[in-house]
């Protein structure tokens, strides 16, 4: 298997000695049986662009983001039974500050079929849950100063001012065994990530936007939102239900490197039962990139369309597809040339789809999808993907497609935020 994947004598050694493979979180697709009021929620009231969207066999796929140096962060992909529930156990955003938390609120509280509507006092973080009009589980953090152990849940009062709100988190957390501030928990967190080789912080490259005049790269109305500001958040976490909890949460901890910040039961929250969790990252700015939540019927099929983890070149994707290759529980194997990215897709021992993906250098409207063969050199990879992208209407190279994304996105009030300063 390793001969296939392109991978020498020469290098075997060095996958031996290699303990988690170099990857970060990316981007997130769920299928669902609502897909129009889907795409019109998290475009009309969160603010995203259609980057591609277009037929998927005899399904549609939708490609959103406020991110330009992501393509997409939110996929939505149609023909899912409506009658299924959703396996998606969270989404999840962070906005900068409490007023940002309370202006999202009231706009939700007018929104049709968006239910499920709480706040609560994690310790870790302020955090409003809602579920959206296709049954969706959604939660926006605001981060807090201070580190208790996880899962936690205190009732939060967002009428109250910030300095009672502060004040009495944090006296909830001093009450706590395990209390630290953020930073020491971050210096630790940094240490233990680094000495396992799992340290991958969730860095988002600059990107110089071009003149206005550049040239359009969204699908959709890209005009404000009626004056009213898009919600000031960034997406940052993702959750799934699992059928055995412990086990998978060992499959992301040993195949895929994610560290475990947290375990136990999570109090109901609103609409959200109580349910045992696990929390997992690689990155110590963020106490959880990945959310595993007990209570999914082994007989329901999963809704993860996608959970995509970049790697930083084409010889680390050809060593974590070999762990994923030589996992005995991981199946469905489809590697896959989009011209925007080298992939291999394959699903989790529990059925939620893994996407592995190498940027590339160049854009094509997606999807677009070509054979991709990871036995051949870089150069060679490289040389046949290039011309299969100069073939196809609309290509340009990657890095003009994020610079006028990112025009596009300051000029209508969709950019994500990008600043979350520490609350005190």
């Amino acid at each position: 298997m390793l001969v296939a994947l392109g991978i020498r004598n020469a290098d075997i050694m060095t996958l031996q000695d290699t303990t988690a493979p170099p990857l970060v979180f990316s981007h997130f697709g769920y299928d669902t049986g609502a897909y129009d009021r889907a795409v019109d929620f998290w475009t009309r009231v969160f603010g995203f662009g259609i980057s591609d969207h277009g037929p998927l066999g005899k399904q549609r796929i939708c490609f959103m983001t406020r991110r330009p140096f992501e393509h997409h962060q939110l996929v939505a992909v149609s023909g899912r039974d409506p009658a299924q529930p959703t396996t998606v156990a969270d989404l999840g955003f962070r906005a900068p500050a409490l007023g940002e938390l309370r202006r999202i609120a009231a706009r939700l509280k007018g929104e049709e079929g968006v239910t499920g509507i709480a706040a609560v006092d994690r310790g870790v973080s302020w955090t409003l849950h809602f579920t959206d009009p296709t049954g969706l589980p959604v939660t926006i953090d605001v981060d807090t100063p201070w580190f208790v152990p996880q899962p936690q849940a205190w009732p939060l009062d967002l009428q109250a001012d910030d300095e009672t709100i502060r004040a009495t988190t944090r006296a909830r957390c001093e009450d706590r065994a395990g209390f630290c501030t953020r930073q020491e928990w971050r210096a630790e967190t940094e240490a233990a990530l680094a000495a396992s080789g799992k340290l991958q912080p969730q860095a988002t490259p600059t990107v110089d936007p071009l003149p206005p005049d550049a040239g359009p790269v969204f699908r959709n109305d890209f005009g404000a939102n009626g004056g009213e500001r898009f919600p000031g958040v960034s997406m940052f976490r993702v959750g799934m239900l699992a059928i055995d909890l412990d086990a998978l949460a060992a499959f992301y901890e040993t195949e895929l490197g994610y560290l475990v910040t947290g375990r136990g039961l999570r109090p109901a929250v609103g609409a959200v039962p109580a349910a045992d969790v696990v929390y997992l990252t690689r990155d110590p700015d963020q106490i959880a990139q990945l959310v595993l939540v007990a209570g999914r019927p082994a007989e329901l099929p999963s809704s993860i369309n996608q959970v995509t983890f970049r790697v930083p070149s084409l010889p680390a994707l050809r060593e974590v597809c070999a762990r994923m290759y030589d996992h005995p529980e991981v199946d469905d194997y489809r590697p896959v040339d989009h011209g925007n990215s080298f992939s291999l897709y394959c699903n989790d021992p529990e059925g939620n789809t893994i996407e592995l993906s190498r940027e590339s250098a160049w854009y094509t409207p997606a999807p677009s999808a070509w054979p991709l063969d990871l036995s051949l050199s870089d150069e060679e990879v490289l040389k046949v993907s290039e011309a299969r992208c100069h073939s196809v209407p609309g290509f340009m190279m990657r890095a003009d497609w994020k610079a006028r994304a990112r025009s596009q996105l300051l000029d209508a009030g969709r950019l994500e935020a990008e600043a979350f300063p520490q609350q005190g």
